[in-house]
């Protein structure tokens, strides 16, 4: 997992510009950073390195950066990384889990290095013909199994991609040049708006035109073919281990982000089973739901768990930091990240670069308490598209935040239940009887308990109540007491911050495309705004991001 970031200008330009741009993300890629302009290349061990090597007089007019956080390839894994042509070069920023075959695909193509993101760039040369990089791209994309967002010049044109689930951000400007980067801070010193790259979204920048953006196929929808409950279980048992052993190949310790749900618990199970070393990191407030169910989990099921109880006084000191880090300030996305952010930063502690999630599962397999009430209003059709809706939805409802929480520590994470087999399997499952036995289940996701259970993991635990982090972690009620205190304190009235209007927050979360009732006290947005405004905290997130004329490749 790294940081990547670049430009491309009409004429030669700065190439100080990308090392700035490094700098804001360079918590993202701590063990060496690499940048290349025009046909030049530089690498060093360190960014300090870097800038003392770059003249501040440099220039030119296509620039590559690269900040990595080594967990395959070795030393010789340093970016960007070179093709077979003189000009051609590549920054990446994830992990491709079938870079093994693409190897033995490419046999005969010679590799300067174990990278696994140097397959992408040898397997974009094979396919590029006539000169035409972006189709080059885009015939490349389907073949890779894994996150990754990726910037691959031939030495005229730079093409910047994104993986079709969006589990990697990526972000782009148009100004006197069209820059990128892996987190919007680096490119709000711009002064111009910043553009997300949609997830499948290929940017294709050359002399033809300033700047074009394709989208290009995303999921390519399996039939509903799967009907009876065994099926649906032997079929899934196979994809997820599959899912888990691939994630962990390789790694002698991995970290699970750990709720004591059965979600995390199936992860950290089978992540166990592979032969990996596994340690479980939980954070809550005292008495909270999760680290009960965690504690009891570590003495069920002898797991390593780590659990740390939270106070009102950690939850405020973290706040702004999430906020920044997070580069939003809407709730639902500010509660979400503290126990993320928080449990990220034990694993760190704890030396290990790689944690697993268990996210999706509730997409999938439809865990949420609403889609109950789809079923009642809609019935099970209606319940299957919007699942898709949901999974569609989750770079902005979840990814991008996860990315950022657990990367501001330097920690890769990794989500089983986004392996595309896994997708594939769970939305061939009719929902009826398999996900949920009629509106009123109360538990939901059978197939998925049920698996927890032949693994092994105890009918209570299985089986516990679906829980949002921001409840089980005790935070969404935490937060609420400290912003009533803190505005009580102040003299300022509920909803007012300075004697204003409570600013509109940008927010995301599938809540709210389900739920009609407000999510939090007025108290509570305002006592975020107020907080941003405090600590001066910009760039955050503006709804302009998608607004931007996007064409679809065929």
């Amino acid at each position: 997992m790294c940081a990547i970031c670049g430009f491309f200008a009409p004429d030669p330009y700065p190439v100080a510009a990308a090392l700035r741009m490094l700098e804001r993300t360079s918590h993202r890629g701590p063990d060496s950073a690499g940048i290349y302009w025009d046909g030049h290349l530089l690498r060093r061990e360190a960014l300090a390195e870097l800038r003392g090597a770059a003249s501040s007089s440099t220039r030119g007019r296509i620039a590559l950066g690269h900040a990595r956080l080594e967990i395959v390839g070795g030393p010789d894994g340093i970016q960007p990384l070179t093709g077979c042509r003189p000009s051609w070069a590549i920054v990446a920023n994830g992990e491709i889990y079938n870079h093994e075959q693409l190897r033995r695909f490419l046999q005969g193509h010679p590799t300067a290095t174990d990278s696994d993101n140097e397959l992408i760039l040898h397997l974009i040369e094979q396919q590029y013909h006539d000169g035409d990089l972006a189709r080059a791209v885009q015939t490349t994309m389907p073949m890779l199994d894994g996150m990754y967002a990726f910037a691959v010049t031939d030495g005229r044109q730079l093409v910047v991609a994104r993986d079709p689930i969006g589990k990697k951000p990526l972000y782009f400007i148009q100004s006197e040049i069209v820059a990128f980067a892996s987190e919007r801070k680096a490119l709000t010193g711009f002064n111009v708006p910043v553009h997300r790259l949609v997830p499948g979204g290929i940017l294709v920048l050359d002399d033809k035109a300033p700047c074009r953006v394709y989208r290009t196929p995303r999921f390519q929808r399996p039939p509903l073919d799967i009907t009876g409950f065994n099926d649906a279980l032997e079929t899934y048992a196979d994809v997820l281990q599959r899912a888990i052993v691939k994630r962990v190949r390789g790694l002698d310790r991995i970290g699970v982000l750990f709720s004591g749900g059965v979600d995390s618990l199936l992860v950290a199970i089978a992540a166990r089973e592979a032969g990996t070393d596994v340690a479980a990191f939980c954070v809550g407030m005292d008495g909270s739901d999760d680290l009960d169910a965690a504690q009891k989990a570590a003495a069920e099921l002898d797991l390593n768990v780590r659990c740390v109880g939270l106070t009102e006084a950690m939850i405020e000191a973290a706040l702004p930091e999430v906020i920044e880090r997070i580069e939003l300030n809407g709730l639902v996305q500010v509660e979400a990240a503290i126990p993320m952010y928080l449990a990220a930063r034990l694993c760190a502690e704890d030396g290990r670069k790689v944690m697993l999630s268990g996210q999706a599962a509730d997409e999938l397999f439809a865990g949420y308490t609403w889609y109950g009430d789809v079923v009642r209003d809609h019935g099970y059709v209606t319940l299957h598209e919007r699942l898709w809706d949901d999974i569609e939805q989750l770079y902005l409802d979840t990814l991008e935040r996860e990315d950022r929480m657990t990367m501001a520590h330097g920690i890769e994470l990794r989500a089983p239940f986004l392996d595309r087999d896994v997708i594939r399997a769970a939305m061939r499952m009719v929902p009826q009887g398999i996900k949920l036995d009629g509106p009123d289940d109360p538990h939901r996701k059978l197939v998925h308990r049920r698996l927890a259970l032949d693994s092994g993991i105890p009918h209570f635990l299985a089986y516990r109540e679906k829980s949002r982090a921001q409840d089980g972690t005790g935070i969404h009620s935490t937060l609420q007491r400290i912003a009533k205190r803190h505005l009580l304190g102040s003299g300022q009235s509920g909803g007012r911050v300075n004697g204003q209007p409570t600013p509109q927050l940008l927010d995301y979360g599938s809540n709210y495309r389900y739920v009609k009732l407000p999510y939090a006290a007025d108290e509570v947005h305002a006592y975020i705004a107020e907080l941003t405004e405090r600590h001066g905290i910009g760039g955050l997130g503006t709804d302009e991001e998608e607004n931007y004329a996007c064409e679809v490749m065929a």
